[in-house]
């Protein structure tokens, strides 16, 4: 029985089918949460089944694929005048009046 409390972000081992998965999401106003098991399947199962289920926090394996993966390119790399020019825009808007 799971015990714990899904913790999103953390890898888990469901003991019973052997399989390693991801808590994606909690929606806690409808008892569901998203997982994404290992071979990238995504399912719904609601928070009773959590509770009914053989799990252990486990390693990352060897393949595992990020949903949203970022090549080089597409990081965001702010500099010193990136942030001045933001923190400029925001005075003449005169938001930082507050």
């Amino acid at each position: 029985m799971a015990k714990s409390v899904p913790i999103i972000n953390q890898l888990y081992q469901d003991i019973a089918i052997n399989r390693t998965f991801e808590v994606l999401d909690i929606d806690e106003y409808e008892a569901v949460m998203d997982l994404r098991y290992d071979n990238g399947e995504v399912h719904q199962i609601s928070l009773r089944d959590w509770s009914k289920m053989v799990v252990m926090p486990a390693r990352e394996p060897a393949v595992w694929t990020p949903i949203l993966r970022l090549s080089d390119d597409d990081e965001m790399h702010a500099t010193c005048g990136d942030i001045e020019r933001s923190i400029q825009a925001d005075y003449l808007f005169g938001w930082d009046e507050f």
